[in-house]
């Protein structure tokens, strides 16, 4: 901690916060909260890499403080998390501001390929004071930009409440914040993704498969009709 913060500190708290994939802490210090992340996946480069790439090019992500092995200290966002304000709230702010971010973060490329997140999920996503973070880009690599954003579209229309007409709606909002920041024509090229994503997602949630698995169909046709 002292090394990353670039003087003494005293820790006062620590806590581990839920992660499917590796270890993380937030650890207050008396001289500010950061988030300390122990990768069990051996992506730690890549999330460094990606961090300073996108600081380094104004897209608003974490600032990395610190790393080692497989430890990386890194600024610690203070802020609503975009699933609960997505799918409780069904903030239209968060939707586009997500929209907007991603066709950022598509324009940091690499080459031929843009680079994308690899994991664009609501979860990933803070608010904060009217801005959207990223998060957890370990998977981050260069490829198809689509791929964000039909995973982060199946994310909205799969999480509680499933597929309601303010969900596409949301959905629709999104794309629409992307296209006019990456200057694109997303809308009808991202369908067969969002399909992609939703049928994915099924075979994890047997309960919902035929619900997934309808809307996946659905959406294939084209975008439903809202009032």
């Amino acid at each position: 901690m002292k090394k990353a913060l670039n003087q003494r500190v005293v820790l006062s708290t620590i806590r581990l916060v839920p992660s499917k994939k590796n270890r993380v802490w937030i650890a207050e210090t008396d001289v500010r909260p950061v988030v300390v992340k122990r990768f069990l996946t051996g992506k730690c480069g890549v999330e460094f890499e990606s961090l300073l790439v996108s600081r380094e090019k104004g897209v608003p992500v974490p600032f990395p403080l610190w790393k080692q092995g497989d430890h990386l200290v890194m600024e610690y966002i203070s802020g609503e998390n975009c699933e609960s304000l997505v799918n409780d709230m069904f903030s239209a702010d968060a939707a586009e501001g997500i929209g907007s971010w991603l066709a950022s973060y598509h324009r940091l490329g690499g080459g031929q390929l843009p680079r994308i997140m690899g994991d664009a999920v609501l979860s990933n996503f803070i608010m904060s004071d009217g801005r959207i973070f990223g998060v957890d880009l370990e998977d981050s690599t260069f490829g198809d930009p689509m791929d964000d954003l039909g995973q982060i579209l199946a994310s909205v229309l799969s999480s509680e409440p499933f597929f309601t007409p303010i969900k596409f709606d949301l959905c629709l909002r999104l794309v629409n914040s992307y296209d006019r920041s990456a200057s694109a024509e997303s809308r009808e090229r991202v369908r067969p993704y969002v399909s992609k994503f939703l049928r994915s997602g099924a075979k994890s949630r047997p309960l919902f498969r035929r619900t997934f698995v309808a809307a996946a169909k659905s959406l294939e046709k084209g975008w439903p009709e809202l009032v």
